[in-house]
């Protein structure tokens, strides 16, 4: 270790290595190599690299952590008993992982990926199936124009701003993480963990790439009429296919993953823009939109229909703040940060509002509002049988991009709060050799596939609403707390004070009427949120730790399996181990 330089986090575990007698002459290798694993050693010759990067890690997360548990020159970190580490079990072994306390992810995202990130999150399957709601509920036209007007300008563009002042202040990947960790404790960061990493995340691709899967069996069953139902089983494999697929290549390569998400943009923004041309050509035309009634005749005047008319268009725009998930990624967050999120989001709104007028002048309002794929019904209105090809290709393009973008972010949600200790640690391992956050990409594809397999759209959809406001209005809150407890923090982007207080007062408004339009959907996410206190009271304020807990829980099933004759009547060679490992007895073979 050079002179005057602290411990670090890596020399803390070396040094744990060195006092507990490890041996590595015993670990030449993860599994035998008959098995296929090579010598480590191959995989992790550019160990030694991570060193000159471990005091900008322990910085870090030395920001993130109270005083009393940050290090200093004369104390090194102690390992966090909130963690836990699986050894040489399954993911260690088969992903060839780092320790999350000793690597972190490296900044290659460029401005174009950013903003690439941001637009394909945004454009995914709202735009697509929410336009017929949005009209629903708000009456006319011109109201539902309105509609999706406003939520551009109130979430991703005021809250857009609020997330670019909280992300070059700090610029750490994890998204309103860090940031409710910072300003208000580990509850709220807690609580976002858990909803994130194994609900809304999840959930998000399932739905995404369901949509993405009913568009590609619609096109295998061509001739089948469009309102016949597909086969369930059918979509639910190729939603699963699906997920594997962008799961692959976003474990092989950030690179990769990003490359795709960029190409798969392109093609959404253009068809986009090609839909909206139609629409201006046909206005052009002679066509008059609305049928030629009033653009704002049967308009509603309830504050609750226009809050459930802007739940389907914010679940439209949602993804406005997710390049802050990976702010710590960035090259530049202090330059690219506040450009790819309010830029990204201005494409996004005029995107819509062209798509909403072009399905307005090709389409009546009866048709829209019953419809669940207009885009497929513009397509056949404008191209006849072609159209029925054309649309649910660009559909497919448009929400695997949404579902790559939400991949690749929700691992990076899991892996910051796995390294802050809120989620069991092998979430937070990085891969040796291609240097993503594998273990957190399974997790969260398991939890996807899972979610496909049971999931149901519109429930899920108004549950993830929910939640994901909650934690807006917590973000924007944290923001001002933080603006009077740390004034000195560097805020190369400050968002205009009334902004945020607009931001924050719609947001209630959008929760309180929300929930009186959809109680049931309310309820749930309110259960959920309260159920992560108990488990953050025992993994966090407790620091009973994630292995310990599962022990405790475990400890009765496996009391009574070795009463079970068959267990306790043990074969002859085999008796009882005196020693313990990880607290559990084991039976171990004595050979005689």
């Amino acid at each position: 270790m050079p002179p005057n330089r602290p411990p670090s986090l890596l020399d803390a575990r070396n040094s744990q290595f060195s006092d507990s007698g490890h041996n590595d002459d015993d670990d030449d290798y993860f599994l035998d190599a008959d098995h296929g694993f090579g010598d480590p050693d191959e995989d992790f010759a550019d160990f030694g690299a991570f060193g000159d990067d471990d005091q900008d890690l322990e910085d870090s997360i030395n920001a993130l952590l109270p005083a009393r548990d940050r290090t200093t020159p004369t104390r090194p970190r102690r390992q966090s008993s909130a963690t836990f580490e699986l050894g040489n079990q399954f993911f260690i072994p088969l992903s060839r992982t780092l320790s999350n306390r000793e690597a972190a992810l490296p900044a290659d995202l460029t401005f174009a990926s950013a903003l690439a990130l941001i637009i394909s999150l945004s454009i995914g399957s709202g735009i697509f199936s929410s336009p017929g709601l949005v009209l629903a509920h708000a009456g006319s036209v011109g109201a539902a124009l309105g509609v999706w007007l406003i939520g551009g300008l109130l979430f991703p563009i005021m809250g857009g701003c609020c997330y670019a002042e909280l992300g070059t202040m700090l610029p750490s990947s994890g998204g309103e993480h860090p940031y409710l960790m910072a300003a208000v404790g580990d509850l709220p960061a807690f609580l976002f963990s858990w909803t994130g990493a194994t609900v809304t995340r999840p959930a998000s691709v399932s739905i995404i790439t369901l949509i993405a899967a009913e568009y590609t069996v619609r096109l295998m069953f061509y001739a089948r009429p469009a309102d016949e139902a597909l086969p369930l089983w059918l979509v639910r494999t190729t939603a699963i296919v699906f997920i594997a697929i962008l799961t692959t290549l976003n474990c092989v390569s950030t690179k990769a993953g990003t490359t795709v998400q960029n190409i798969l943009t392109v093609l959404k923004v253009l068809s986009l823009c090609l839909i909206g041309a139609i629409g201006i050509y046909k206005l052009g035309t002679g066509a008059v939109v609305s049928g030629g009634d009033s653009l704002f005749q049967h308009s509603s005047t309830s504050p609750v229909d226009y809050a459930l008319a802007l739940a389907p268009a914010l679940w439209a725009y949602d993804g406005w703040n997710n390049v802050n998930l990976v702010a710590g990624e960035l090259r530049n967050p202090t330059r690219d940060l506040p450009r790819a999120i309010t830029i990204g989001p201005t494409i996004v709104i005029a995107v819509y509002l062209l798509a909403n007028i072009a399905y307005y002048a090709v389409l009546p309002t009866s048709v829209i509002t019953a419809s669940h794929a207009i885009a497929m019904s513009f397509g056949k209105e404008v191209f006849g049988h072609s159209g029925a090809i054309v649309i649910p290709l660009v559909v497919i393009a448009a929400t695997l991009g949404a579902s790559n973008a939400s991949i690749f972010t929700g691992a990076r949600l899991a892996h910051v709060s796995a390294r802050a200790g809120h989620l069991p640690s092998f979430l937070g391992n990085i891969h040796a050799r291609h240097r993503t956050p594998f273990n957190a990409l399974v997790t969260q594809s398991a939890l996807s596939v899972l979610f496909v397999l049971v999931g149901d759209f519109k429930s899920l959809v108004n549950f993830y609403s929910m939640i994901a406001w909650v934690f807006y209005l917590l973000a924007v809150l944290a923001l001002m707390v933080l603006r009077r407890t740390q004034p000195g923090l560097d805020r190369p982007f400050r968002v205009w004070t009334p902004v945020a207080w607009v931001f924050l007062a719609s947001t209630v408004f959008l929760l309180v009427t929300g929930a009186a339009g959809a109680p049931g959907e309310a309820f749930g996410a309110a259960c959920f949120l309260v159920s992560g206190v108990p488990a953050w009271y025992i993994v966090v304020r407790k620091k009973l730790g994630w292995e310990e807990l599962g022990s405790r829980l475990m400890a009765p099933f496996r009391r009574l399996v070795e009463r079970l004759p068959w267990v306790a009547v043990r074969p002859q060679g085999y008796t009882r181990s005196s020693s313990q490992e990880d607290g559990i007895p084991r039976a171990s073979r004595t050979l005689s």
